[in-house]
């Protein structure tokens, strides 16, 4: 559960900063974009670990390794194998939580003042 506080707190601090960038008008630093797809990347991946002791699954010595850098690929295999075809719906919700700060920032982009003055 500490693992879900974790991805849910960086997920936090990533919609509030999208959204404040966005209803400003501006784009998110990419300095900041890479820190927040790298933790989001790390959040999974410990959660991934703990998840995998939970299920008694034999998991190899860079098994977090695959996990943080090729999530979007490896996680998918991980949770359909633990827990057959509903993994790959919650494959489908860590994907949304992903694009979530994206999604985000673009809506508040849309609402607000400076849309309207810059947008078409």
């Amino acid at each position: 559960m500490r693992k879900l506080t974790s991805i849910a707190a960086v997920v936090v601090i990533s919609i509030a900063h999208y959204s404040i960038m966005g209803y400003l008008g501006y784009d998110p630093a990419p300095e900041y974009e890479s820190l927040m797809a790298w933790s989001f990347a790390l959040m999974v991946a410990l959660w991934c670990l703990d998840d995998a002791k939970k299920y008694n699954f034999h998991r190899p010595y860079e098994f977090g390794a695959f996990i943080f850098f090729l999530w979007p690929i490896v996680l998918p295999a991980y949770l359909i194998h633990t827990r057959g075809w509903r993994g790959a719906l919650v494959f489908l919700a860590f994907l949304f939580i992903a694009l979530l700060p994206y999604i985000c920032g673009w809506v508040s982009y849309y609402a607000s003042p400076a849309y309207s003055e810059y947008g078409v």
